[in-house]
């Protein structure tokens, strides 16, 4: 199941937001060892600060297993503000219908099930998730930077994504920068990689879905 909860509701769902930035850190600064913000058992950057929205991905007791940021590029992001190399010399990804995806990350400890191509379950609905808030929203497209790591499970997903540039490596990480189209061939595709059927926002979503991006 997929909570989506806007960055100004933060207050209201302590827990989750708590279990996020802790799942964070151990996938991003222990694991994997990037370079990012760490305080006490959080990882927390200048991003969480700014109006975007988090879909966090919960096992079936209701446990926070993962979680995708979402930021509109009509404001600070990724892509546009700390990775501009991966995009072509003086280019910009900004439209109100485009939105990037940041910090997806699975807890490496959770004990989750696996789906078909050796997906794990929250994988699978954090991925559907994004595409059912972006058709919700009337989003055309989704936007990422991703490393090797993420490149491998995309695939497993078969979710495929229109790059930007050649890969390029960023100190020890090999980066990629990727236009993923909202619809519904990402959720044939996602759906026949990993067997996953049902709708996987929870109802009792944080967002207004009935919203639109135009």
């Amino acid at each position: 199941m997929i909570e989506v909860i806007q960055s100004y509701q933060r207050g209201a769902f302590p827990a989750e937001m708590d279990a996020m930035h802790r799942i964070r850190k151990k996938v991003f600064h222990d694991r994997l060892g990037w370079d990012v913000s760490i305080i006490g058992d959080w990882e927390i950057d200048g991003f969480d600060a700014l109006d975007g929205v988090y879909l966090v991905a919960k096992d079936d007791n209701a446990k926070v297993v993962g979680s995708i940021r979402l930021l509109p590029t009509t404001n600070f992001n990724m892509l546009n503000d700390v990775f501009p190399v991966l995009l072509p010399e003086g280019g910009k990804i900004e439209s109100p219908l485009i939105w990037e995806a940041s910090r997806f990350s699975v807890d490496p400890d959770a004990e989750v099930p696996l789906t078909r191509n050796r997906l794990s379950k929250p994988t699978a609905e954090l991925i559907l998730g994004m595409n059912e808030f972006g058709r919700r929203l009337g989003l055309t497209h989704v936007v990422t930077v991703y490393d090797a790591f993420v490149a491998r499970i995309l695939r497993r997903a078969d979710c495929k994504g229109e790059p930007i540039s050649e890969p390029i490596r960023i100190g020890k990480t090999l980066a990629y920068a990727a236009l993923f189209e909202i619809g519904d061939e990402m959720e044939r595709a996602v759906r026949q990689a990993s067997g996953v059927h049902h709708p996987v926002i929870a109802s009792s979503t944080g967002y207004d879905l009935t919203s639109t991006a135009a």
